[in-house]
């Protein structure tokens, strides 16, 4: 009955709030094998290594070039071979077993370590947002403004995702210890973690910061220009990994759910892996399948042929003809229910039909093309209208 009331509340466009079917809460943390290879997009990295070269489990196999803004690094899970270098570095597992990892430098209290420490270690990690938006996270834990509190974002708002719960649940003690290195690198004195699932799209950083601290960010500024730094809650798990351990970022914690999955969960995975070896250790029916997304419903996007399990890779989900509206678009009818479901009130058929700069504002939550009773693929639109808009700002 739910799934109906779902659909007849968008066919005839009522603003009901997005659901959150976190059915994996309860679901424990299961570490998933080793894939037999791994593929790690390059994303404008240059490789160090060739086809042919055999490297080792957590061996730094790209990087940024010299003049990058912003300097990352890519690191294997897997040791092994490099099989090829074509827009992702292949590594195939020599055996294809669970990594041998180097073995992990003592724990380093965060006490006393100075600040360029915890950055540089940070840098060495490849550690980036793990949130979605991949943003190195070094370059975060360096302010040109000062920043008196650190927020771990657990406000996990998503529909279906729970890993950052099981997180939070399972290695809450890491993840404080990543809040206390952060506070440490920018001379926090405040930190804190927070959890709670209020509404969609309530893990946005603008809303954590305003609703948290009553701190406004002006358009186009970040939360350190409000004395915030923001961090997502694997993120600051990474950070401790990384710098207590010595382990650079080649796992993280994803959710596997829809109906047509037969072991939904909460799994921790190698970054690189097929996204379809993951589903199919998780029971895919693909023959109930009706839409297999990378990341979230409301802001991830259709799997697509040979990908793999990126940095930001929240989850993936395969949903039936019962989770997913199938409409075809018709002409807008002016019913402001788009305009109504915009958390941050931006005048959506305004913006789509003749751009102006407030559509930068939009960050994509998805919540107006949900209400449409039209069907519009307003999302898609105001993308694209930011896109024009960028191109004259």
């Amino acid at each position: 009955m739910t799934a109906l009331r779902e659909r007849l509340a968008a066919w005839l466009g009522l603003a009901a709030p997005v659901p959150a079917r976190k059915h994996t809460r309860d679901a424990a943390i299961v570490r998933l094998p080793a894939p037999a290879e791994v593929a790690l997009p390059l994303a404008g990295l240059v490789a160090a290594v060739a086809p042919g070269d055999a490297v080792a489990a957590w061996a730094e196999v790209a990087r940024s070039a010299a003049a990058a803004r912003w300097p990352r690094r890519l690191h294997t899970p897997l040791g092994g071979q490099v099989v090829s270098i074509d827009g992702a570095v292949v590594v195939r597992g020599v055996p294809a077993d669970a990594p041998a990892a180097p073995v992990a430098v003592g724990h380093r209290a965060p006490d006393g370590l100075a600040p360029e420490a915890i950055v540089a270690a940070a840098r060495d990690a490849g550690i980036v947002g793990l949130g979605g938006g991949m943003f190195p996270t070094h370059a975060k834990l360096v302010s040109p403004h000062p920043i008196d509190t650190v927020l771990i974002n657990g406000c996990e708002s998503e529909p279906y995702f729970t890993c950052d719960h099981r997180v939070l649940v399972e290695h809450r003690d890491e993840v404080e210890c990543g809040m206390a290195l952060a506070m440490r690198a920018v001379g926090a004195t405040t930190g804190a973690v927070l959890d709670r699932e209020d509404y969609y799209p309530a893990g946005y950083e603008r809303f954590v910061v305003r609703d948290r601290l009553g701190r406004d960010i002006p358009p186009r500024k970040l939360p350190r220009d409000v004395g915030a730094l923001v961090l997502n809650v694997q993120s600051a798990r990474a950070l401790h990994r990384a710098v207590c351990l010595g382990e650079p970022l080649v796992s993280r914690v994803i959710t596997v759910a829809g109906g047509a999955i037969a072991r939904p969960g909460n799994y921790q995975v190698w970054l690189g892996t097929p996204a379809a070896d993951v589903l199919a250790a998780c029971g895919l029916d693909a023959g109930r399948a009706a839409q297999v997304i990378a990341g979230g419903p409301m802001m991830g996007h259709a799997l697509a042929a040979g990908e793999a399990i990126a940095a930001g890779t929240g989850g993936l989900l395969a949903l039936t003809a019962e989770e997913v509206v199938a409409r075809s678009e018709q002409p807008c009818i002016r019913c402001g229910r788009c305009v109504e479901a915009c958390p941050i009130g931006l005048p959506v058929p305004l913006l789509v039909e003749r751009p102006g700069p407030d559509v930068l504002r939009c960050f994509s939550c998805g919540a107006c093309h949900y209400v449409c009773p039209s069907a519009i693929p307003l999302t898609a639109r105001l993308r694209e209208a930011a896109a024009e808009e960028v191109k004259w700002d």
